[in-house]
């Protein structure tokens, strides 16, 4: 698997993984640090959206390749 074809094939997915990961380390900074409950829920929400818009992004296009 050649990470550089991946990336070309499919931008939008390895951005918005990219933008998840980074949103779950900045959640898990920000809950360990004793910020606020309301901005750790905010981050939590914005992680769980770019997740799922991820995977729905990711699903059509792994579906038509493997199935």
């Amino acid at each position: 698997m050649d990470v550089r074809r991946t990336i070309a094939a499919f931008p939008l997915q390895v951005l918005l993984g990219a933008a998840t990961f980074v949103a779950l380390v900045a959640t898990l900074v920000v809950a360990s640090g004793g910020a606020s409950l309301a901005l750790t829920l905010r981050l939590a929400a914005l992680t769980t959206v770019l997740f799922v818009f991820a995977v729905g992004f990711s699903a059509g296009p792994l579906a038509e390749r493997y199935l």
